[in-house]
């Protein structure tokens, strides 16, 4: 049977315990997204091989859902946590060992099976806070997985780049290595209790008929719909640093705002939200967001194209990014509810869900930016404009069906 989660009487663990074990994922992010493709240029490697290998590294986080159900069985989750960050940290420092461009085929193994494994450290963080944390607190620890993923992704990022500059291969191996792993040690404090054994057989059966059972409710397809609309979506933070010269901004500015600041701001946004997520209705707080997103478009593009915008603009839209991050892990707890033996799979299952929701809104703002560009108005109006309209479009949308489906008494409150 489903175990329910903690009560807030009851003993669990302060919630920055899972910002500390979810740093590995950030830092892990940050290296294959920021770091191995500035390493392969470096070395040579042509811009269509590095382009094929940063899509590669994406292709296990994409369909982690699939063998995310590994971590609903045996295994206490933070066992598998540890596992899986100190595979995913032996196979990343291994990548910068090895001499490019010559070695580029196992470089690449290495980069998406170490992406891939530490894909499940979040997924084991998700679960152990949708099992371990009660709801009261839910947004505390939503702030905190998110900050630590995105100040991660910080270090993983500059950080390598900067060591790779003073330290031999060596050294910078080791310490994206430690970096990795270390972190993780923190989920040792928690006092999770071992699974009850199961025969093989009855695992997926019961893991299907929970995850139907979270869908087939109000609150499970409601917020499927959350997670697939392109509210609190902050898509652009993939496509700022491609537009900084339509800002006269120089190559050191955008390097700036969109790396160290952007991180650090998006970390500092989740982190500040969460205590207000644990006081305010979820499903509120992330339409809200996704509206403050709107305005931040819209505001970007009714202001000047010079460099002082585009550093505002991107910084304002990165802090409230990091309350659109937030507020969407606290959407995903509060659909997973209170069911335990299946919780990593279907946090994974709507995870994916959200990053559809980004990938198909960076792709509407590009072609937005090209129709505008295609009618001679300015493509960052277009590339703003999209992204503010789909968002309110989600909001409205969205806000409608929570009234008519729950009431105008109970308002968007899910039962």
């Amino acid at each position: 049977m489903p175990t329910p989660a903690q009560s807030p009487q009851q003993s669990h663990p302060p919630p920055w315990l899972f910002g500390l074990s979810n740093i590995p994922f950030g830092v892990a992010s940050g290296y294959t997204s920021v770091a191995m493709p500035f390493i392969l240029r470096q070395a040579g490697v042509p811009m269509s091989t590095i382009g094929g290998v940063s899509a590669a590294v994406l292709v296990p986080l994409s369909w982690q859902f699939l063998w995310a159900p590994m971590l609903d069985v045996g295994l206490r989750r933070r066992t598998w946590l540890l596992l899986t960050a100190a595979l995913g940290a032996l196979l990343l420092a291994a990548s910068l060992l090895l001499k490019l461009p010559g070695k580029i085929w196992p470089f690449e193994v290495c980069c998406v099976l170490g992406s891939g494994l530490t894909g499940l450290v979040s997924a084991s963080n998700g679960a152990l806070v949708a099992t371990q944390v009660p709801p009261a607190f839910h947004g505390r620890a939503s702030g905190w997985l998110n900050a630590a993923n995105l100040g991660g992704n910080a270090i993983g990022g500059g950080l390598v780049i900067q060591l790779g500059d003073t330290l031999t291969p060596q050294l910078v191996a080791l310490s994206l290595g430690l970096l990795t792993f270390l972190p993780a040690l923190a989920v040792l404090l928690l006092n999770e209790q071992p699974r009850p054994r199961r025969r093989a057989g009855e695992v997926f059966p019961a893991m299907l008929r929970d995850v139907w059972g979270t869908a087939s409710t109000r609150r499970g397809w409601t917020g499927i719909l959350f997670c697939l609309a392109p509210v609190s979506t902050p898509a652009l933070l993939d496509l700022f640093s491609a537009v900084g010269g339509d800002y006269g901004a120089s190559s050191g500015t955008v390097e700036f705002t969109m790396g160290y600041g952007s991180g650090l701001l998006t970390a500092a946004g989740a982190l500040l939200s969460g205590p207000l997520l644990d006081r305010i209705d979820k499903r509120r707080a992330y339409l809200f967001s996704g509206a403050l997103i709107a305005i931040v478009d819209v505001a970007m593009s009714c202001a000047p194209p010079n460099p002082v915008t585009y550093v505002v603009g991107t910084l304002a839209y990165s802090l409230v990014a990091g309350l659109c991050f937030a507020a969407f892990t606290a959407v995903v707890l509060e659909i997973i509810g209170k069911v335990d033996r299946s919780a990593a799979t279907q946090y994974t299952l709507f995870d994916a869900a959200g990053n559809l929701a980004t990938s198909y809104l960076a792709w509407l703002d590009g072609h937005g930016y090209d129709l505008f560009k295609a009618h001679r108005l300015p493509g960052t109006s277009g590339l703003l404009l999209t992204d503010a309209g789909m968002n309110l479009a989600g909001v409205i949308g969205l806000g409608v069906m929570m009234w008519l489906v729950f009431g105008r008494r109970r308002g968007m409150e899910p039962t």
